[in-house]
């Protein structure tokens, strides 16, 4: 085996560079150094999916041959010419560095969430989260290499916890530690850098600041109602149990399980916790599970470490597959009370996410006692109390096919009204667009006996009406609650909350052809 007869393409590439273990000659040969390798299989299925990688095959079948690490890693280092981690030279690096520092400083003095830097064939962009909206944070960079050294910079010189160097075709993550001016004060922020390759040799770094937030706010300042956070203190102390949250990402599902094991702790009950990553400081027992791809999933294996530590109260980051699905169940059934996150659009929709994709057994999420309280949230901005507006104002501010929707909208709503007010689209100095900072809308389940029925015979429909009939309270209506109070503005919430601006049909079809005639 040496250099010249190793099959190069791109998708091989990512394959080599991604396990670093296994490789493709043109004899039709694999020659790897694990046989549990995942490059294995994913050779394989390239080459059945591509056949004029190896033309000559005439439908031999591919060898696997065992061979010494060292092998394969002279045979990628001759071959990663176009893949070298990017190299600085002294001047170019202290101006890449310059350049890190004060992308982040700024992302810093806007109160950003994330930073979205975004690598095309010829250019640069680079975005902040504020407030949940993604904004610009400069003019688009007419430059590949302008992105491709910040990239080259934050993974090779910065991250830690990282998965190697950085090669513009691998996928990476890591933390990048730096420290910045925050309101006035100097501190170590903490962000979570991710990279994703792209077309044309692009790719996008995500980096997530992880402790932007000092103090863990309490339930009562989530932004819940009191009956909300009521429902929670009673989970809290009940003798066992689950309590799953749900949401998109960024939703503040974390932020939420933080502020309640925050108001746990010191009470007499043993608390851990399993995430990916550590976000908040909550001055108990806290560990950083690493995930990947290629091994056993982290939170399963640290989660039976646990039953040796006398643990009461236990949290597990999100829930991605059956696996953690059934660590969190035999936790529950254990008699500890547990916390866990999932993605899905709402509260009942954790039952169908649990079952049908997850192949948890529907005897196991119906079982008396373990799925006790299940939380649906999504943030949405907050108006700016400076320069919202007055259903009369508006006139001034929008056009008119926005009017129609809105005067449309404000007409068909029942209750009081006098307390609505709307984004300014332009905004003012103490605000972006009309609107600074964030508040949570909420939908929970406690679930009881009847619940467990329902989902038992997969019966959602009946599920819901008896919901209602409960007096259950949906994120529309908790929205709805909002807008009247004046808190939040109704086009702003309605591109979150499903079904708050309804046009029938009818009436989108009778717009299709519209000036047409």
């Amino acid at each position: 085996m040496n250099q010249h007869n190793i099959v190069m393409t791109d998708e091989l590439k990512s394959i080599y560079f991604k396990h670093q273990n296994t490789v493709l000659t043109d004899e039709a040969d694999i020659h790897t150094s694990d046989f549990s390798s995942l490059a294995i299989e994913a050779i394989k299925t390239l080459v059945d999916n591509t056949p004029d990688l190896l033309p000559d095959m005439l439908g031999r079948r591919l060898n696997v041959v065992l061979c010494e690490q060292s092998h394969i890693n002279t045979v990628l280092e001759a071959n990663q010419e176009e893949l070298q981690p990017l190299a600085l030279d002294d001047d170019k690096q202290s101006e890449v560095a310059l350049r890190v520092r004060n992308l982040l400083q700024d992302a810093v003095n806007r109160e950003a969430s994330d930073v979205h830097i975004e690598l095309y064939k010829a250019e640069t962009r680079i975005l902040a989260r504020v407030d949940g909206q993604l904004l610009p944070m400069e003019k688009t960079i007419p430059e590949y290499s302008y992105g491709l050294s910040l990239f080259g910079y934050l993974f090779n010189e910065l991250a830690v916890d990282k998965g190697g160097d950085f090669y513009p075709t691998k996928e990476n993550n890591g933390r990048v530690i730096l420290t910045l001016n925050c309101n006035g004060v100097r501190r170590d922020t903490i962000w979570r850098a991710a990279y994703i390759p792209a077309k044309d040799k692009g790719g996008q770094v995500t980096l997530r600041w992880l402790n932007k937030s000092e103090v863990i706010p309490s339930l009562d300042e989530l932004g819940w109602e009191a009956g909300h956070t009521q429902a929670m203190r009673a989970f809290c102390h009940s003798p066992a149990g689950i309590c799953i949250l749900t949401g998109q990402v960024g939703s503040g599902k974390t932020t939420a399980i933080a502020a309640t094991l925050s108001e746990l702790k010191g009470k007499g009950r043993s608390i851990n916790t399993l995430e990916d990553p550590v976000e908040f400081d909550l001055g108990v027992i806290q560990t950083s599970i690493k995930t990947d791809d290629d091994s056993e999933d982290g939170f399963f294996s640290a989660s039976k470490v646990l039953l040796r530590h006398d643990v009461d109260i236990e949290s597990h980051g999100e829930i991605r597959d059956k696996k953690g699905a059934m660590s969190v169940c035999r936790k529950g059934e254990t008699g500890q009370i547990m916390f866990t996150t999932m993605h899905t659009s709402s509260a009942m929709g954790i039952a169908h996410t649990l079952n049908e994709q997850m192949h948890v057994p529907k005897a196991v999420i119906s079982a008396p006692n373990l799925m006790k309280l299940w939380v649906y949230q999504t943030l949405v901005r907050t108006l700016c109390p400076h320069c919202k507006l007055t259903h009369d104002a508006l006139p001034s501010h929008y056009d008119k096919e926005t009017l129609e929707k809105l005067n449309r909208w404000h007409s068909e709503l029942e209750g009081e009204k006098v307390h609505i007010r709307y984004r300014h689209p332009k905004g003012c100095k103490h605000c972006t667009l009309g609107e600074k900072g964030r508040t949570a809308l909420v939908e929970m389940i406690v679930l009881d006996n009847e619940d467990r029925q329902f989902i038992f015979n997969q019966d959602y429909l009946g599920w819901e009406k008896a919901l209602i009939n409960k007096g259950f309270k949906s994120v529309k209506e908790h929205a709805l609650l909002k807008i009247k109070r004046g808190e939040i503005d109704i086009l702003t919430t309605a591109s979150r909350v499903n079904h708050l601006l309804v046009d029938t049909t009818a009436n989108v079809y009778d717009t299709f052809f519209k000036g047409e005639e």
